[in-house]
């Protein structure tokens, strides 16, 4: 097991040019936050409760992009996907708030 970390280690390093130590502190600090975004969005699903879905999307979706951003900004070489991702979260936050925006505008002027 150990052998294998130092392995992953080494090739962060190689693969992203990044400190794999930092990289590897911020993948473990979201190791929780992933898996419990994971098991809220399988109780939204059971209980058909859309914003539990679409709030947990959204962070399961940060935690996934976090140790990769760090090599948007201190390395090279990002997977496609991180891209993908990133763009999603990027759109569905910029879609939230115009909807936020718009309702609150709406309601306002009904008062």
């Amino acid at each position: 097991m150990i052998a294998y970390v130092q392995q992953w280690l080494a090739q962060i390093e190689t693969n992203h040019g990044v400190n794999p130590y930092a990289f590897a502190a911020i993948y473990a600090a979201g190791i929780i936050p992933f898996w419990l975004a994971l098991y809220k969005i399988a109780a939204g699903v059971k209980n058909n409760n859309t914003t539990q879905i679409k709030t947990f999307s959204f962070i399961l979706g940060i935690v996934i992009i976090v140790p990769f951003t760090y090599v948007a900004f201190f390395g090279h070489n990002l997977p496609f996907w991180f891209w993908v991702i990133a763009v999603c979260v990027v759109g569905y936050t910029v879609f939230s708030v115009i909807k936020r925006l718009k309702s609150q505008r709406t309601q306002s002027q009904h008062y």
